[in-house]
């Protein structure tokens, strides 16, 4: 009778795996993979410019963490999988080195544009907004985020910056 095997995958080696995970699900995306240790333990940050969806990479990426992070409890607890590594009939379980898997999909100008051209046609959609003009300044592009003076829905940038966010979770980039 065969035994488990337990297997410890250092933080690098990890990211190495999900690098090869994102590549093979999504062959068109560009990912930046990155690892880090530090003291308080590891962890791994996809980014990528357009292209897939947030839920989809993460349900990919999340995989790959190897502790979860009550904070009710403010309590970090290790967690391992079972994997099935080629020509082995046990699975092993493995502890992945990165504590935690953390995505950042950025947009790019083009693709912006593209999604503010949809944003406007809402908000002319509706009365309380309509005749407002979308745009969109340099901080709120490049994820600084809203100035904190603006309220969430109460002022029309903000309002159509949560719409292109929400949009580019629905609308993929032209030519994807």
């Amino acid at each position: 009778m065969a035994t488990m095997v337990k297997k410890s995958i250092s933080c690098a080696d990890t990211a190495k795996l999900l690098r090869s995970a994102l590549k093979a699900q999504f062959p068109n995306d560009k990912f930046s993979v990155r690892s880090d240790t530090y003291a308080g333990g590891a962890s791994i940050r996809v980014r990528w410019v357009d292209g897939s969806y947030v839920a989809d990479v993460e349900k990919i990426a999340k995989r790959y963490e190897g502790a979860t992070f009550d904070g009710m409890q403010d309590l970090k607890e290790y967690q391992s999988d079972l994997v099935y590594f080629e020509g082995e009939s046990v699975p092993t379980l493995v502890r992945y080195g990165s504590d935690f898997v953390f995505t950042d999909r950025d947009l790019s100008p083009e693709y912006v544009e593209q999604l503010s051209i949809e944003a406007q046609k809402l908000l002319d959609e509706h009365s309380e907004t309509a005749g407002q003009v979308f745009a969109l300044n340099e901080r709120m592009l490049h994820g600084v985020g809203l100035p904190t003076s603006f309220g969430v829905i109460d002022h029309p940038y903000a309002l159509g910056w949560n719409i292109v966010r929400f949009l580019s979770h629905h609308i993929p980039p032209k030519g994807a």
